[in-house]
């Protein structure tokens, strides 16, 4: 009966679905491991943002290392060190003198930025990201949208124009538009609507920005017109304003 259960087709086939099932799962185990161990064995160490002063725990793979600081045993630890052939003492030495040069090349380009940057005149109602005490570290370039805000708006500062109370930047078109109190930059949108007058041509701002947070309702927008609605708000045209801070920071004309 035994050789009769062995000889069976059924069995025979069962047996082979058996050994592929498991063949082909210890093989996936040794891929997934293997894509694993390649993976994480690559990954870069993550670079810390001098301008972040964080406290919290990070969690991220590191050497465990601040900004300019660099941690090393402790004196009364008993380290096993290995010993250096003349080659690696040359190859250190050649690091620390790249090292050293690199150095002196951002402190002398911190210097730079620092004359770089505009005066702070007095009463400016914003800290400006290279005068601000958070970031002492500050390099021209780490926050290049802030910095372009305030330097378009000291400029305006400067020029008399003391009305705004904050900058934006347009990701969309690059302008930076100073922001003044009651005032919105709106893409203006037209349409055709039914009124108790008949149909009119409704003017209405598809998308906006400003410090004025008011939501216009339906009827405002298409009955009668938020600018006869808002009369004290000032809708200004977002095509039309703003400034593209390329040509506004090196036009000595404006």
């Amino acid at each position: 009966m035994l050789r009769d259960l062995l000889s069976s087709r059924w069995f025979q086939g069962g047996f082979a679905f058996f050994v592929l099932c498991v063949g082909g799962s210890l093989l996936y185990s040794w891929h997934v491991h293997r894509t694993i161990d390649a993976e994480f064995g690559k990954r870069p160490q993550p670079v810390v943002s001098p301008l972040k002063n964080k406290t919290e725990t990070n969690t991220a793979p590191v050497d465990f290392q601040t900004e300019g600081v660099t941690n090393t045993p402790n004196e009364t630890t008993d380290t096993q060190k290995p010993e250096t052939t003349e080659e690696e003492t040359i190859d250190e030495t050649e690091n620390l003198d790249i090292a050293d040069a690199f150095l002196a090349d951002d402190v002398g380009t911190a210097e730079e930025d620092r004359a770089d940057f505009p005066e702070v005149p007095e009463g400016f109602p914003m800290t400006p990201v290279w005068a601000d005490d958070r970031f002492p570290n500050y390099q021209k370039g780490d926050m290049q949208d802030h910095e372009t805000i305030s330097r378009v708006l000291i400029k305006l500062w400067n020029q008399g124009d003391h009305d705004f109370v904050n900058g934006v930047l347009d990701y969309n078109n690059g302008r930076v538009y100073p922001l003044y109190p009651d005032t919105l930059y709106v893409t203006w949108k037209e349409e055709v609507v039914d009124s108790p007058d008949g149909p009119r041509i409704i003017r209405y701002p598809g998308s906006g920005l400003g410090t004025h947070d008011r939501n216009f309702t339906l009827e405002e927008r298409y009955l009668y017109g938020v600018e006869a609605s808002y009369p004290d708000v000032n809708f200004v045209d977002k095509h039309t304003a703003g400034y593209d801070p390329e040509t506004f920071l090196t036009d000595d004309k404006k």
